[in-house]
């Protein structure tokens, strides 16, 4: 980190990474991105995009060359709350209150239990919480 080079605020490096606030406070905590507290706030140097494997948006839209990737792999038709959650960044109690507000797809057992739609993960909403 020079003495020179441009600061961003967690909130500022959240949206140029595409990670959640919360997930980038906890990386901070975690030594996983290098930054330091300055006022209170979490200051992270621009150069620490580059080591979460994420890049700053680009400054015009470039079309892409389609990418090859393998066949998808066949996901379960619906898993338990804490499956799910082991998956995200959610908590259980996360998932619940999802499930309670539409935000996720699934059902409830007739033992009460609830069970997330494995399509739930590839919903826009969820996507940027998937653990690596």
């Amino acid at each position: 980190m020079g003495p020179n080079e441009p600061l961003l605020t967690a909130k500022e490096f959240a949206s140029r990474s595409g990670l959640p606030v919360a997930q980038v406070t906890k990386m901070l905590r975690e030594n996983k991105i290098e930054g330091h507290k300055q006022s209170g706030k979490w200051m992270i140097p621009a150069s620490a995009l580059e080591n979460t494997g994420e890049a700053p948006p680009p400054a015009a839209p470039q079309k892409a060359a389609p990418a090859k990737t393998a066949p998808p792999v066949q996901a379960p038709r619906s898993m338990s709350v804490s499956e799910f959650s082991a998956k995200t960044y959610l908590t259980e109690a996360g998932v619940i209150q999802w499930l309670k507000n539409s935000r996720l797809k699934g059902t409830r057992t007739a033992g009460g239990e609830w069970r997330v739609d494995a399509a739930s993960l590839e919903l826009p909403a969820v996507k940027h919480l998937l653990r690596p």
